[in-house]
Formats: C-alpha cells, structure tokens, sequence
C-alpha cells in the first residue's frame, strides 16, 4: 500500500493536486475581475423593473 504514489497514478494523482492548486490560486482574481460586470448588469435590472412599473399592470 506504500507504492501508491510511485508510478503512472502517483503522477496523475500530482498533476490533479497542481491543477486544483492552481485554480485555487487563480479563482479570485476571475471572481474579482466579473464584479464589475454583474453591477452593470443589476444596473440594468433595476432599470428595466422601473420602466415596467411605470407601465402598469397588464391588461
């Protein structure tokens, strides 16, 4: 049961270990980096409900 990090799966169990290292390390700066997008867009919701309520309801 010691050789399960030697060989062809020791390896593919590192590289999975890097790839989520690095995703960790790269996932804010993309969270950060929407944000101003989603405040345009919440922007932009606001306004569209303020013009359907100046409409009225449906007839």
């Amino acid at each position: 049961m010691g050789d399960v990090m030697t060989g062809s799966f020791g390896l593919l169990i590192m590289l999975f270990c890097a790839a989520v290292a690095i995703l960790w390390i790269v996932l804010p700066f993309a969270v950060f980096g929407i944000k101003g997008r989603l405040d345009d867009l919440i922007a932009e919701q606001r306004r569209t409900n303020e013009l359907l309520a100046s409409r009225g309801p449906p007839e």
